[in-house]
């Protein structure tokens, strides 16, 4: 089918102003659809047409009849039909009016041919040059279908008149013809004029509102820019929050593996859209110097391992190994913004692997006390193993941290990451190695709570046991071997399948069999697959256990699920290697039932938080948002905790009269400020009854400026809490707040 237009300038791709064209034809057209079919009616009830042709009258009028109806229904339903496809409407509407024209062209051709040249066939054609005179202006903008649609209606008369073969029907059909080449010309000058008159227009626009940009102050500028960047981030945490929200609250009981895995890489997703919104925000509170940083006590191992477990999926699906090492003296316990140094790293981890060369990521990290409580930590992401011994040969390169900015490798994530850093007292630089590769080094200045956390102990039906370690990268065989050994279990560490076979069978011959085998498998392999088959249908080896180290990806294969059917003494572990999961596996795979794991949380695991009384934490929630309401309870249920829900500051305050609750969660943008007025009133009733135990109440606020946190904090708010929910944020305040209220009501 021929296009009947074709969009050839910027105006004529602009929605808007298309939308008003094909109004502006609309409107016309319906005045002319009525109108066409009253003339003719009037003609057939005034002239001889109807009399001596009643049969093709009665088809000519239903025919009208019905043409007129299809095009009624694009006229007159034009902004219903306009808005789901403009294109769509514009086409099928020309080709309704093609019908149109090409039915009226049948009734001339009819009167002419029945009548002749008389005065009924006559008051048609002066109707048709004028209906036609007045088409042609409206439907100058678009000349391609003009041409034709005025053909179609004009030409056959034309042709008809002549076939009469009297003077007045050659007279006439030369008119008819003239005035059609005249009203082409016409509308093609209109129509040029008409978009040539739009396209000026759209740059007298545009050159206007760039001189008013540059007349405006630059300061000005700036925050205008920075204001819109924080409202536009506000609109975007709402949507977020609804879309995470909804995500944590899927129940998770009836999904199978994979599906559980889709819907974590799903809210994985999403949390990256926050992180690019939250970046966005905090590169316009860093050019204004106006950022705050959030302090609180937090787990640097748990922080560091959940951060890699949450980047294993994206970096596997890479064609990406991605392991990590954590210092022996890394402090269990630290005061900083774990929000800004997870985004810090999260941002550069993204980078690395996203850019890596050698198709390995290392992520390092190390811990330097200094002679007061404070300390450096130090984050080393390398796309490529290197040694220590190079640590000294590695050069800072600059140079190269500002291509990369420029060139938009890294984008705005390493501007705001620098600034982040440098705002945590710490900096951000690109080394690169004498082996190859670059290495991304993270300084951040952190005090340090507690040295030592509780490790991972051993256990007597542990202790002695001999776990072989089959293609492990080198530096996390050496570390892990040497956890291994805190745990009592003795760890050896081969390569390939003849070694692995080797040291089984000369362990046998000295009387000290290996009790287990831990087979690391590469991506885009299934090297540990076949070393795993060979072992388990190999007589000699046949009952060992094994554990085969391999991405979520490569486990939910078929060819996997049906080795882990067929061979149950074989089991998966999730890469990267975790240490808990790996003690939680050995004491499983090595029949150790009484195995006593301490209930410290994995990286995948809720924190159920302690109560100050008996029973599980009250929890109050005043949210007036439905979906906001939904969120905070399913997190706040997934803690352990009892919810109970309120929709506005009163009926929070009334409760709060007649019931104990550990914590209150509230919204601080209630209308009408019923939230602040709902805190004060809390704390006037506290002070009335003389009640020794003050409840915790945390405001659920975007971000705000210091002095809006500062007023409060003045009315009565105890901390803050940053919209959308975060389940770990929301986990962290109920630790600190639940922990203290215990203590204020021991003292």
């Amino acid at each position: 089918m021929i296009d009947l237009f074709i969009a050839t300038s910027k105006v004529q791709k602009d929605r808007q102003v298309m939308h008003d064209t094909d109004a502006r034809v609309a409107k016309y057209s319906r005045r002319g659809l009525v109108l066409n079919f009253i003339v003719f009616a009037l003609s057939l009830a005034f002239g001889d047409f109807f009399y001596r042709e009643t049969n093709l009258a009665v088809v000519l009028v239903t025919g009208l009849l019905l043409v007129t109806l299809l095009r009624s229904y694009y006229l007159f339903r034009f902004e219903a039909l306009y808005a789901r496809a403009p294109k769509r409407w514009r086409t099928q509407y020309f080709l309704a009016s093609f019908f149109g024209a090409i039915w009226w062209s049948v009734i001339l051709v009819s009167l002419t041919w029945v009548l002749g040249m008389r005065e009924e066939t006559l008051i048609m054609w002066l109707y048709t040059v004028v209906f036609y005179s007045s088409v042609a202006n409206v439907f100058a903008p678009y000349i391609r279908f003009l041409k034709i649609y005025l053909f179609i209606g004009m030409i056959p008369a034309a042709v008809t008149a002549m076939l009469l073969a009297t003077v007045e029907g050659y007279l006439y059909a030369a008119i008819m013809v003239l005035f059609y080449m005249m009203l082409v010309h016409q509308a093609r000058v209109t129509g040029a004029g008409y978009w040539d008159r739009l396209e000026a227009n759209h740059v007298l626009h545009e050159r206007a509102r760039g001189l008013e940009h540059e007349q405006k102050n630059s300061r000005a500028a700036i925050e205008l820019k920075n204001e819109f960047l924080i409202n536009l981030g506000h609109e975007f945490r709402a949507s977020l929050n609804d879309i995470l929200g909804t995500l944590s609250l899927v129940d998770e009981a009836d999904l199978s593996d994979r599906q559980r895995d889709l819907l974590k890489m799903a809210s994985k997703a999403g949390e990256r859209q926050l992180d690019l919104v939250n970046n966005v925000v905090d590169f316009s509170k860093i050019t204004t110097k106006s950022l705050e940083l959030d302090e609180s006590v937090f787990d640097l191992r748990r922080l560091v391992a959940k951060l890699v477990r949450d980047f294993s999926s994206e970096a596997h699906q890479q064609g990406v190994e991605l392991n990590y090492l954590l210092d022996a003296d890394l402090p269990a316990r630290v005061k900083g913004d774990a929000a800004r140094l997870r985004q810090v790293t999260a941002t550069l981890l993204g980078h690395a692997i996203k850019f890596s060369v050698t198709g390995n990521v290392f992520v390092e990290v190390t811990y330097g006390d200094h002679q007061s409580n404070d300390g450096e930590l130090q984050i080393v992401i390398a796309d490529s193993h290197y040694h220590r011994t190079d640590e000294a040969k590695a050069e800072m390169d600059e140079t190269r941290l500002s291509e990369a900015e420029q060139t938009g490798r890294v984008g705005i994530g390493l501007s705001i990451s620098k600034g982040l850093a440098e705002c945590m007292g710490g900096s951000v630089h690109l080394l690169k190695s004498p082996s190859g590769g670059n290495r991304l080094v993270i300084n951040v200045q952190l005090q340090t709570i507690s040295h030592h956390g509780k490790p991972l102990g051993a256990d007597q039906k542990l202790r002695g046991k001999r776990l072989l370690l089959v293609d492990l990268p080198d530096r996390v065989a050496l570390s892990l071997v040497d956890e291994l050994g805190n745990w009592g279990v003795l760890g050896q560490t081969v390569y390939g399948y003849e070694q692995a076979v080797s040291r089984l069978k000369s362990c046998n011959e000295e009387g000290e069999p290996i009790d287990l085998v831990l087979i690391y498998n590469r991506l885009n392999s299934f090297n540990a697959l076949a070393l795993s088959k060979e072992l388990a249908t190999e007589e000699s080896t046949a009952e060992l256990r094994q554990v085969i180290a391999m991405s979520v990806l490569q486990r939910d294969t078929e060819e996997v699920q049906e080795h882990l059917a067929k061979y149950t003494q074989v089991s998966c572990l999730e890469k990267p290697i975790m240490y808990r999961q790996l003690y939680e596996a050995l004491c499983q795979r090595l029949m150790c039932g009484s195995c006593e794991v301490e209930p410290v949380p994995s990286p995948s695991e809720p924190v159920v938080p302690v109560s100050d009384g008996p029973g599980v934490a009250r929890v109050l929630v005043v949210e007036d948002h439905r979906v906001n309401q939904m969120v905070a309870s399913g997190m706040l249920k997934k803690l352990g905790c009892y919810v109970q829900l309120v929709n506005s500051g009163p009926e929070a305050v009334a409760i709060l009269e007649k019931e104990r609750f550990d914590l209150v969660l509230l919204d601080s943008e209630l209308p009408e400020d019923s939230g602040v007025r709902a805190v004060q009133n809390i704390r006037e009733h506290e002070k009335a009854t003389n009640s020794r135990r003050r409840v915790p109440v945390i405001a659920m606020i975007p971000p705000l400026t210091e002095g809006q946190l500062s007023e409060l904090f003045t009315a009565g708010f105890d901390d803050q809490l940053a919209k959308p929910l975060r389940y770990e944020a929301l986990e962290g305040r109920l630790q600190r707040w639940l922990d203290l209220a215990e203590s204020g009501e021991k003292e």
